[in-house]
């Protein structure tokens, strides 16, 4: 790991606004979508298909062995890498169907 700050759960500040700015993208897309912060728990972005609450998920922010962070499914599948905002929301939509349909 680099001398990069930490925050509360550990996590470089960088990882931090990366879970901090997918929510903001998905919301503008119709999507409901809040970072969760506990004490005792890692971070975990709650996000609810709006026309189906039953479809949602709480994804989490993990590292991989090279150190790279991913965006991640509540089961541990990846997502998308924490630099492609756009990648991570288009799977997401894809996968917890379409607001539009």
């Amino acid at each position: 790991m680099t001398s990069a700050s930490l925050d509360n759960n550990g996590m470089p500040e960088i990882e931090t606004a990366a879970l901090e700015r997918l929510p903001e993208l998905l919301r503008s897309r119709g999507w409901y979508a809040r970072v969760i912060a506990s004490e005792e728990q890692a971070a975990l972005l709650r996000v609810v298909n709006p026309l189906a609450p039953p479809l949602n998920d709480d994804l989490a922010l993990r590292q991989d062995q090279a150190g790279l962070w991913w965006f991640c499914w509540s089961f541990g599948d990846r997502i998308a890498h924490i630099d492609n905002l756009d990648i991570a929301a288009a799977r997401i939509i894809q996968v917890l169907g379409c607001p539009e349909a």
